[in-house]
């Protein structure tokens, strides 16, 4: 049948390129779409949550129950003297580190050493595990389990190199009970207190407080030992240290004696001063008294030298003489005497004569008292003399015996502070000594119980509620993390929204997948003639619809070149059905022209493997062979639809597809036929729809859904924007519409399988 020749019209202009949606590209979240995710992949979530509920439920009943009880002590920071003397080793301070100190002591293995021997924990089951065989589940879950005891010791997991004593194994057997009771042990300190909390874990809650208990007993006991240890090491180190002073001072003060001995040091009455140093000072004070008697002497001698003897009746010796003072009244007396005489009888009496015989007589006497008292005081000054040359000769040798002496007793003092200071150290250690022995009886505990461990009622561990609320957060994080990342790793495309919004290309619709109840052994295209009101058949007019207007209101593209990115997308078939249902519906002139020269489906799709011979072949028509294209045109009986089919093998199909003739081809029809689809190959296999591209009105492109990766789709419509192809859309194809429905997009699509009373499928 040769098709239709209408007059010649205005052949339609290439669309405009496609704009995305304002806001495609903001990096805002979308509460919306994230919703639509979490509805997606609810399975995921949901299966995670459940499952690691499930997990934490069986480890719940698996689990032992243990108690905690806890004991109280405070930290006494008022010290209690009962005698005031300083202690060996003083109370606590009440800085952090000090209370850090005591709970590192408490929590020692040294001291949980301790409480494992007193209670006898080496043949408790619960901390010694090898006195127990462990039945539970979780054992099944330690590879060590299934693993011989060669191989735990190749893999380093386990076992003994060498044999070990009896003593070697007791010894590592306590050490293990000693960090499994560590283990169970929490010490701590409640913010801004003195207190300090001693909790024990157990599975027997009478055990757990008897723990708690005897480990407080036993760091109180380990305080007063403690200082007991203290103050008997110093009461020890103190007698021998003054055994040794008593020894030095002893020493010290024999050696001073000797030096003394040896350089006739002897000490006098007064304190600190020898008798040397004593006589020096008294023949000072002699010789001053000496030298002035001297002066005094002297002096009387000159003025007796000086003024001769007139002058010396009057020297003071002279006056307080008694025998001068008894001679003057005798000679006053006489003188009177004589003065009486001489008036009565006149001066040559006899009386008057030895009257003054007598005064001459007496004044010969005072002369001669004054003459010895005059040499006296000539004898006097010779003595001073004497006695001074003789106290300066006494001083002199003093003092060279002084200096000698003095050299003596700076080695002396010496000798002797060496000694005081032997002797006040020997004192302050024996008064030491008595204040430590005091202390022995005296001793106190830094801390005290203010609550002893009380049997626990319920466990504290596992804490079930907490438990499964724990497990119930992280599983849902968990699922909703596996839910986001599963839809970050999806690489195919679901929905029209997201071509749009990471390809910038306009969206056409979404074209379904048949499953095999509904062909019931027809392909697509005769299922779209047969059910030409099916979901498929409104699903391609939907894609139709957007083809018209996808150039704009007044621009209706008539060459369409069909394409994808990879064989297998439903390229052929969404051509096929799409024109057998545009022709089938009468209202339309419309010719499929299959452009894949390679690998073409059509022409088998429609008669077979063998060639119709009804129309001459592409080929023919394209080599030049057949002049005329409308000789290839074949009509496809059940839908009236026009098809140019490829048959044969063709060597340079990209040659003959930029042809004159190809052009003519697409020019002509493109006056005859109101849409002209052409079939081409996929673009990242071959160039061929590149080379068609510049000849059509548009371009659609073919994605299929949930499999094409996003990559291979970017990458090809890349090459179609390269060439400075004209786009018109892209097509979803072979969309599942319960899996569709189920991830809950909420487009049209997802309603086909909810309103198939519209559809006659």
């Amino acid at each position: 049948m040769s098709p239709p020749t209408p007059p010649p019209q205005h052949q339609p202009a290439a669309p405009p390129a496609y704009q995305a949606p304002p806001g495609a590209d903001a990096d805002l979240i979308d509460i919306r779409e994230l919703l639509s995710v979490l509805w997606r992949r609810r399975a995921v979530i949901i299966g995670t949550v459940f499952f690691l509920c499930l997990m934490a439920v069986i480890i719940l009943v698996q689990l032992t129950p243990r108690y905690t009880a806890s004991a109280l002590l405070t930290l006494q920071t008022r010290s209690e003297a009962v005698v005031d003397i300083q202690a060996v080793m003083s109370g606590l301070s009440a800085d952090a580190s000090v209370i850090r100190t005591e709970l590192d002591i408490i929590s020692s293995r040294r001291l949980v050493g301790q409480l494992v021997d007193k209670l006898d924990l080496v043949k408790d089951p619960e901390f010694n595990p090898s006195l127990r065989a462990d039945t539970s589940l979780l054992q099944y879950l330690d590879p060590r389990t299934y693993l011989s005891s060669d191989w735990l010791l190749a893999l380093g997991l386990g076992g003994e190199t060498e044999p070990l004593t009896e003593e070697e194994r007791r010894e590592r057997e306590r050490a293990r009970v000693i960090g499994n009771v560590t283990g169970a042990l929490s010490v701590s300190n409640p913010t801004l207190s003195y207190t300090i909390q001693i909790a024990f874990e157990s599975e027997d809650p009478k055990t757990a407080a008897l723990l708690a208990n005897t480990l407080a007993e036993l760091y109180l006991d380990d305080q007063l030992e403690a200082k007991f240890e203290a103050t008997q090491r110093a009461t020890d180190w103190l007698s021998t240290r003054i055994a040794e002073l008593r020894t030095r001072v002893l020493a010290a003060e024999q050696a001073v004696q000797a030096y003394r001995e040896e350089h006739s040091i002897i000490e006098s009455v007064r304190e600190g001063a020898t008798i040397s140093e004593e006589q020096l000072a008294k023949l000072n004070i002699d010789l001053v008294t000496a030298r002035t008697q001297l002066a005094e002497a002297e002096a009387r001698y000159r003025q007796v030298r000086v003024r001769g003897g007139a002058s010396a009746a009057a020297l003071g010796e002279v006056l307080q003489s008694p025998l001068i003072q008894r001679l003057g009244g005798q000679e006053a007396e006489v003188r009177r005497k004589a003065a009486e005489i001489s008036e009565r009888y006149g001066p040559r009496h006899p009386d008057v004569i030895n009257v003054r015989s007598e005064l001459n007589d007496i004044r010969r006497k005072i002369n001669e008292e004054i003459g010895k008292i005059t040499q006296n005081v000539e004898n006097e000054v010779e003595v001073a003399k004497a006695r001074v040359a003789a106290l300066t000769e006494n001083l002199d040798q003093l003092k060279a015996e002084s200096s000698e002496l003095q050299q003596s007793r700076i080695e002396l003092r010496e000798l002797e502070r060496e000694a005081e200071s032997s002797r006040v150290l020997l004192e302050t250690f024996l008064s030491r000594f008595k204040e430590t022995s005091n202390q022995e009886d005296l001793q106190q505990a830094d801390a005290r119980i203010i609550s002893d461990a009380e049997v626990p009622s319920a466990p504290s561990f596992p804490n079930k509620k907490l438990i499964l609320a724990v497990a119930l957060v992280l599983s849902l994080m968990l699922g909703l993390g596996l839910a986001f990342l599963l839809e970050a790793l999806d690489n195919g495309y679901r929905t029209p929204e997201q071509l749009e919004k990471t390809l910038h290309i306009k969206a056409l619709g979404m074209v379904l997948k048949l499953g095999s109840l509904k062909l019931k052994g027809q392909s697509p295209d005769e299922y779209v003639i047969s059910k030409p009101t099916s979901a498929y058949g409104e699903a391609l007019r939907s894609v139709y619809t957007s083809l018209a207007f996808a150039a704009g209101k007044n621009i209706k593209p008539k060459r369409i070149l069909v394409t994808s990115s990879l064989p297998g997308e439903g390229k052929s078939t969404f051509c096929l059905s799409l024109a057998r249902l545009l022709a089938r519906a009468g209202n339309n002139r419309v010719l499929l022209i299959e452009a894949d020269l390679r690998r073409g489906k059509i022409s088998k799709t429609l008669y077979g493997p063998e060639p119709s011979a009804k129309a001459k072949p592409f080929l023919d028509y394209l080599t030049g062979e057949v002049p005329d294209w409308r000789a290839c045109v074949q009509q496809d009986g059940p839908s009236g639809l026009h098809v140019i089919a490829a048959t044969g093998k063709i060597e340079h199909p990209q040659t003959l597809l930029q042809s004159d003739n190809m052009q003519r081809l697409l020019t002509e029809s493109a006056q005859a036929y109101d849409l002209i689809l052409i079939d081409s190959p996929p673009l990242l296999a071959v160039a061929d729809a590149l080379v068609l591209s510049h000849q059509v009105d548009g371009t659609v492109f073919i994605v299929k859904w949930e499999s094409t990766a996003r990559e291979a789709v970017k990458n090809a419509l890349a090459l179609l924007r390269k060439a400075h192809a004209p786009e018109l859309g892209a097509v979803l194809t072979q969309v599942n519409i319960k899996r569709h429905a189920y991830y809950g997009y909420g487009d049209y699509a997802s309603y086909y399988g909810r309103y198939g009373d519209y559809y006659a499928s």
